[in-house]
């Protein structure tokens, strides 16, 4: 009896430590900075910032009441100098009111094209905002015949940056 008694104890002190290592592993534990992003939830979307979409084109704006301004800095075009010599153009627009607003804001490219973007700013549950748009470009023509393509539609996803 004597002789099973420290190898029971040593397959105790093993379970134990396997059990320990378990726990510790399966066991749900909050990173500090997914605990400090939880501290910092925003509670309403702020339009004013820097946004980038999807294709890489950026927003920069400041919003004031119910004003927005800022430049547009677009990262595609349909024909190579369409959007300009800098692909910059300034916006002016208008933002909504609530956590959740809705924004409108267009720009006249330097070629005389214009854009609209109409959307709203969500929160997601990680606290990050988003602003999903849908877009109409319309292009110059130079006649009616030529009017039929002169206007594109698309949605952006613009991320705060």
């Amino acid at each position: 009896m004597t002789h099973c008694g420290p190898q029971l104890s040593t397959k105790m002190s093993s379970i134990m430590w396997y059990m320990l290592f378990v726990t510790l592993i399966t066991s749900r534990t909050v990173p500090a900075i997914e605990s400090l992003a939880q501290n910092m939830k925003v509670d309403a979307c702020n339009i004013t910032g820097v946004w980038r979409n999807e294709l890489g084109s950026t927003l920069r704006v400041k919003a004031e009441e119910s004003e927005v301004r800022g430049v547009y800095q677009t990262a595609v075009e349909s024909t190579s100098g369409a959007s300009g010599s800098n692909r910059t153009a300034q916006i002016i627009g208008v933002v909504g009111e609530g956590t959740q607003p809705t924004v409108s804001f267009s720009v006249l490219w330097e070629k005389g094209s214009c854009t609209a973007w109409v959307g709203q700013c969500f929160i997601l549950s990680d606290g990050a905002q988003v602003l999903k748009t849908f877009w109409m470009l319309r292009n110059v023509s130079d006649n009616l015949v030529g009017d039929w393509g002169s206007t594109r539609l698309g949605e952006d996803l613009f991320l705060k940056t």
